[in-house]
């Protein structure tokens, strides 16, 4: 059973986003095999962290929902050339086949920006500032997933929830394997 996590960050703060639903904690076993995956590049981690990760899709903040696409958070090309994939592009798209859904990259990242490990919220919203602009303009009034492997304070997925925002979407969800 997945249970609500009520978050301090979130009190008070303007969002984009209509809601983080996480699969489970960043701590333990799930901690270690998402490590391995991103930073040890262990890629056949994607999926039982896939399929982890569509157990979120039972929160009753989200289950029922009729979203239009999955869209995953973007790495910046520099990145995803040392890392060699972007783990939530992969997430991503086991989650798409899984609802049976488009997955649509329509976000890209502009500028690199430094890890967000280790930074409070302010200076993680500093961070990405500009980071995320369009890579093609969402369906106009469109309900999308957002798709990332850890959300700490939220700031990178309400950053890609701006965008999208602003370029017409109309409600935006996310979800991830383990809050941090």
């Amino acid at each position: 059973m997945i249970g609500m996590m009520l978050c301090p960050n979130c009190d008070g703060r303007h969002w984009h986003l209509e809601t983080i639903v996480p699969a489970c904690r960043y701590e333990g076993e799930v901690r270690g095999m998402i490590q391995r995956f991103k930073y040890g590049r262990d890629i056949a981690l994607a999926r039982p962290l896939g399929i982890l990760l569509s157990r979120a899709l039972r929160d009753p903040r989200i289950e029922g929902r009729m979203f239009e696409a999955v869209v995953p958070v973007p790495l910046h090309p520099l990145r995803e050339r040392e890392r060699g994939f972007n783990q939530a592009d992969l997430l991503a798209r086991l989650l798409a086949r899984t609802m049976g859904l488009p997955k649509r990259d329509l976000l890209k990242r502009e500028r690199p920006t430094l890890q967000q490990a280790g930074f409070d919220r302010s200076h993680r919203m500093e961070n990405l500032r500009g980071a995320f602009v369009l890579r093609r303009p969402p369906p106009p009034d469109s309900i999308l997933l957002l798709v990332d492997d850890v959300s700490t304070t939220g700031a990178t997925l309400d950053a890609c929830a701006a965008v999208l925002k602003e370029a017409g979407a109309a409600e935006i969800a996310a979800v991830v394997v383990a809050r941090g």
